[in-house]
């Protein structure tokens, strides 16, 4: 498990006394409006910045006791703008914060983005999609790799550069990883009905603390998602009770 135990920060973004439990083997998403604190939250639970006050656990550990080569086997982060190496080509990339080599690990996260045909490209070269799939990839590779029971993959508004088809699959394929390896998958996201279609957890932000956290069938619910985004919305549900909201005119 992964846990954030009241944590309270004021720079790069205010969070106040957040509190969440992610779980493994499971896509759970965070949701809320601009500003609420979302990204800044991700770092936090990764360990790229610490809180002002509460605490960050990983598999029943504080993260500070981890060094930086255990908390590499336990996760993963993947920024909203990843680094774009001139100069490097993605066949490198992939190795990068990979303890030791692992063959299968590497093909297995190379199949799962369909990076094939990229392998041999410079970084430099790679559309914005190609490069959140490489960088997917590289990411991937480092957790399939590594030993540790708890693992987590952080992702930054993972579908942002992807068309609607493809964010729709990617966002699928990451429920199926994290349910076929027992990784812990957590997500970033701006398109709610995404969440709706795909996400096992998810933890609402509103200016900077939690309004929810839970499973994704109690949590997205309209009154929630209105007093969320302060905006009327409607929701819809299909012959087969598939459900979607948009947002409607006051």
């Amino acid at each position: 498990m992964l846990e954030a135990r009241a944590v309270s920060l004021r720079q790069p973004a205010y969070l106040e006394r957040v509190s969440a439990a992610l779980p493994e083997g499971a896509l759970s998403v965070i949701l809320g409006p601009n500003g609420a604190g979302k990204s800044t939250l991700l770092h936090l639970l990764g360990g790229a910045i610490r809180p002002l006050s509460g605490a960050i656990w990983l598999d029943q550990q504080p993260l500070p006791a981890l060094s930086a080569a255990q908390l590499a086997q336990h996760r993963a982060l993947v920024e909203q703008q990843p680094a774009r190496p001139a100069g490097m080509a993605v066949a490198t990339l992939l190795t990068i914060g990979v303890a030791g080599s692992n063959p299968g690990a590497r093909q297995q996260a190379i199949d799962y983005t369909c990076i094939h045909d990229l392998l041999q490209r410079d970084c430099a070269t790679l559309s914005g999609g190609e490069l959140a799939r490489v960088h997917l990839a590289r990411a991937l590779h480092q957790l399939l790799a590594s030993p540790a029971a708890a693992r987590y993959l952080l992702l930054d508004e993972p579908t942002a550069a992807l068309d609607i088809g493809a964010a729709n699959l990617q966002l699928s394929s990451l429920r199926q990883i994290a349910r076929q390896h027992g990784i812990g998958v957590i997500a970033v996201l701006h398109d709610v009905n995404l969440a709706v279609q795909h996400a096992d957890h998810v933890l609402l932000l509103k200016n900077g603390t939690a309004m929810a956290c839970g499973s994704a069938e109690q949590v997205l619910q309209l009154p929630m998602l209105q007093a969320l985004y302060e905006s009327p919305l409607r929701e819809l549900r299909d012959a087969s009770g598939c459900r979607a909201f948009i947002a409607t005119q006051a």
